[in-house]
């Protein structure tokens, strides 16, 4: 078994040839001969003005810059709500077809110019803070109280 095993070890693997890695290929003298038989029954058309189209995607791409600075950074978060709000929530914005994420940036946007609708909207996310605050502890406590239990 062990004399198996030497000679797996001791097996040379045959080499693998050095892959091209170049972004654009060279053409071989062969290949571009082979190009100019093979297409040399066909008319030949003219070449286009480069200059010309360089001015035309430059023009294209300084639009496309100008519109990608205006636009805005959105960035991606979870948010957790209750479940009838967010059966509500979701309700809403499909019948007025809109996203929750506008939803909820248009209410900020409104509520901070609106300084007495921002103190009560606060003092609603305290309470309900506070609330949520109660009620992870009590989870905590009752998946302790369960851990408890069942090590008795």
């Amino acid at each position: 078994m062990s004399d198996v095993f030497e000679r797996l070890k001791k097996k040379t693997r045959p080499s693998v040839p050095a892959r091209d890695t170049t972004l654009v290929k060279v053409q071989h003298e062969n290949l571009l001969n082979d190009q100019i038989t093979e297409f040399s029954h066909l008319p030949e058309k003219p070449k286009p003005d480069l200059d010309s189209e360089e001015v035309i995607n430059d023009k294209v791409s300084t639009s496309n810059q100008e519109q990608q600075v205006e636009l805005p950074q959105i960035i991606r978060r979870t948010i957790r709500l209750e479940q009838d709000i967010d059966i509500k929530l979701d309700t809403f914005c499909n019948v007025k077809k809109i996203t929750r994420d506008t939803f909820l940036e248009a209410a900020f946007i409104v509520c901070s110019e609106n300084e007495e609708l921002l103190q009560e909207v606060l003092n609603q996310a305290r309470k309900r803070y506070q609330q949520r605050k109660l009620a992870g502890e009590q989870r905590k406590f009752q998946t302790l109280a369960k851990k408890i239990n069942v090590n008795d």
